[in-house]
Order: structure tokens, then C-alpha cells, then sequence
């Protein structure tokens, strides 16, 4: 058996450097090849990462909205089995009805009533009863007097005779 092994490396010794240089070539090209395979795997898991954010954020999103048309789904039975047991019928829609225009506002009528919503406030009544006898809105009425309160500290004091 010695003898085929000498015979046979006799015959190849001229090759085994030509093998050598394809042989390493090829695994340089293999290796090659795997880097730029395991770069692009990289490169997707980091884009899956940031998909799989975007599809979380988007879940939470749905399932909030799920919650909330639920919720208001449940309010909205609650209110319809409240109107049948109370009336015994549910309210039947109305036609609207057209709005009336609202009166026009002088300028000496919007003095009156700045002027009626300052006197109430130092009586000490209360904002919400000024809000509903005056029929304006509790955050107007504050407006007016914070407003009527920047007026009072620019204008310039009277005193003796030409107060009035």
C-alpha cells in the first residue's frame, strides 16, 4: 500500500501548489459570500425590530379605541334602557327646529352687563349663579371679571368732587 501512495504523490507533486491556491481562492470566495449573507441578515433583523415597534404601537392604538367605542357602546345602552324603563317608550328624534338668531349686542348693553357681573362678583355671589342669570357661560363670566379687574387698576383714581 506504501507503494501506491509513493506512486501516486510522485504524480501529483507538480499540482498540489495549483490545488492549494484554488482550494484557498474558493473558501476566500465562500467567506466572502458568508459576510455579505450575515451583513444582510443583519441589516433585516434590525428592520424587523423597528416593524415590530411600529406594530406594537399600532395594537396599543386599536386596542385603546377598542376600549373606548366599547365603553361608549355600553354608555349609550345603559342611557336607551334608561329612557324605556322611565318613559316606557324611547324618545322619538324631534325635527330641529331652526335656531333663533341671537339678539345683537349694543355696545352700552355689553357695559351693563360687564358692569352687573363685577357688582354680583363683589356681593359675593357665587360665578356659576351670575353665569345663569346673565345666561353666559361660567368661563365668560370669569373672563369679565379678570377683565373688569385690569380696568379697574388702569384707570386713574377720582377723588372730592369729581367722583360720581
Amino acid at each position: 500500500m506504501n507503494r501506491w501512495i509513493e506512486l501516486v504523490m510522485a504524480h501529483m507533486l507538480p499540482w498540489p501548489i495549483g490545488v492549494l491556491v484554488s482550494a484557498s481562492a474558493l473558501s476566500l470566495v465562500i467567506g466572502v459570500t458568508g459576510l455579505w449573507s450575515l451583513w444582510r441578515v443583519r441589516r433585516v433583523l434590525n428592520a424587523v425590530t423597528v416593524i415590530q415597534d411600529r406594530v406594537n404601537t399600532l395594537t396599543n392604538s386599536v386596542a385603546l379605541l377598542t376600549d373606548t367605542t366599547e365603553s361608549c357602546f355600553r354608555a349609550i345602552s345603559m342611557q336607551l334602557q334608561f329612557m324605556q324603563s322611565s318613559n316606557g317608550r324611547v324618545a322619538s328624534r324631534r325635527p330641529a327646529a331652526a335656531a333663533p338668531e341671537p339678539p345683537v349686542e349694543t355696545p352700552s348693553s355689553r357695559k351693563a352687563k360687564q358692569r352687573r357681573v363685577i357688582g354680583a362678583a363683589r356681593r359675593g355671589e357665587a360665578v356659576a349663579a351670575i353665569a345663569a342669570r346673565e345666561d353666559l357661560a361660567e368661563t365668560e363670566v370669569a373672563l369679565r371679571l379678570h377683565v373688569g379687574r385690569d380696568q379697574q387698576a388702569a384707570e386713574p383714581k377720582r377723588y372730592g368732587s369729581l367722583l360720581s
